[in-house]
């Protein structure tokens, strides 16, 4: 490619993985042969939510792309090597809940407000970001990729990368624009579980339950249909918490409304009433909760086609059991980051690299997209052996482990295994000769 000439990446939202995208573009493209504009819908840059978990896996991609300082800014301690206690495991539903497990991983777990890991990425990226840009439609064509925007603003791009969420205007286009808009995976559907959010000054925690062992420990507390999830952030001032609650019968289902909405405190303490007393203090804390439908995509056949490129939630999203989304993102980004900071002689390139990324991220994606719904199921006691047993149940302590060990045998990847293998084989997959007459 002529050295005036450099390849227009657009990247259609500004939430973790985009940025991410952006940044690991920026840092790996050494001979400065990328145009990186992000398009994001909102008015202004800003996340909703407030925890955010990483694994040594994703730990790894931020070093490898340069993050690691910025990020280290946001944390308590830096992260290390050492095996250490990502969750504390007890059964909870009833009024004298029990310890199961200590979950251990080697590295540990890294954990973010969102909102300030957001704003420390956009920090880092210094190609244009447009916002109020809510994105209508594109159309591809023979020289380039048009879009159209609802302000009425229009931009062209050599590659489109759809990094819009889990309502994704890239994926329906994508989607129909291959006759698939009866596609499952149009639509995300919903898990059949309520989320309940909020978080709690660790002081008004500590003055609530003196001594609650949430101040300082990530906790993951049993129950059937039901759990919550408990972790410090903002280097402990805060603990997020997550309780959720499942209904079997309308995993799968369209849900109609809005799926995230503020609620009463009251009807959190009822949601969970007979549960042990650590759990409730926590709930007590929470002054204004709000209530998230968790949704998830159908498994896709294929995140790339041409030049448009589906990647994070827009392409797999997830359920927050594994605390994979944000990761599984990260992941998406550093391959086509890698991808696309080699030498591209010219446009036709970006197919071969489409083709690269759907054979390598596809299958992990749809992977851990399952093993997340698996492990949902886990920790709301659906398993084996444990269809008869009812909220506030006693369970044998033996049963209750095999459950625990069930689930961090599913886990185990985010710590066991690495990201530098698909993006070694995506890189492989590049200089075979049949892509390199496009390089």
């Amino acid at each position: 490619m002529p050295a005036q000439e450099k390849l227009r990446v657009a990247i259609i939202g500004a939430g973790i993985g985009g940025l991410v995208l952006a940044a690991a573009m920026e840092y790996l493209d050494t001979d400065k042969s990328l145009d990186i504009t992000i398009y994001e819908a909102s008015s202004t840059v800003a996340e909703i939510g407030a925890g955010i978990n990483f694994w040594p896996r994703g730990w790894e991609i931020m070093k490898n792309v340069g993050l690691e300082q910025t990020l280290l800014n946001l944390l308590p301690i830096p992260p290390n090597d050492k095996t250490s206690v990502v969750f504390q495991i007890r059964k909870a539903d009833e009024s004298q809940g029990t310890h199961v497990k200590d979950l251990k991983m080697r590295g540990g777990s890294i954990r973010f407000h969102r909102a300030q890991l957001q704003q420390a990425l956009l920090g880092r990226v210094s190609g244009q970001v447009h916002i109020s840009h809510r994105l209508l439609s594109y159309e591809e064509r023979a020289e380039d990729v048009f879009l159209r925007f609802q302000n009425g603003k229009t931009a062209t791009c050599d590659v489109l990368i759809g990094m819009d969420g889990i309502k994704s205007t890239v994926r329906k286009a994508f989607l129909a624009s291959q006759g698939l808009s009866k596609s499952p995976s149009w639509n995300p559907v919903w898990s059949g579980t309520v989320a309940y959010r909020g978080l709690v000054a660790a002081e008004a925690l500590e003055a609530e339950l003196p001594g609650h062992r949430a101040v300082k420990t990530p906790m993951m507390y049993f129950g059937k249909l039901k759990h919550v999830i408990t972790y410090p952030v903002s280097c402990d001032r805060y603990v997020n918490v997550v309780a959720f609650h499942t209904d079997l019968a309308k995993e799968g289902i369209t849900y109609e409304g809005p799926t995230s909405v503020n609620c009463t405190q009251e009807e959190v303490l009822k949601t969970f009433a007979g549960w042990e007393e650590e759990v409730r203090a926590l709930l007590r804390c929470i002054k204004q909760p709000t209530k998230w439908m968790i949704q998830a995509l159908v498994p896709m056949d294929r995140y790339a086609r041409g030049r448009v490129i589906l990647a994070g939630d827009a392409a797999h999203a997830m359920t927050p059991h594994q605390g994979a989304g944000a990761g599984q993102a990260v992941e998406d980004a550093y391959i086509l980051a890698s991808l696309f900071s080699q030498r591209i002689k010219n446009k036709a390139s970006v197919q071969s690299i489409a083709d690269i990324f759907n054979t390598t991220r596809c299958p992990a994606g749809n992977k851990v997209l399952e093993g997340s719904r698996q492990s949902g199921m886990l920790q709301e006691l659906v398993a084996p052996g444990l269809e008869n047993v009812k909220e506030g149940d006693t369970v044998a302590h033996e049963k209750l482990l095999e459950v625990a060990d069930a689930l961090a045998a599913l886990w185990g990847w985010v710590w066991l295994e690495s990201a530098e293998g698909d993006r070694k084989r995506a890189l492989a997959m590049l200089n075979r000769p049949m892509f390199q007459a496009h390089l």
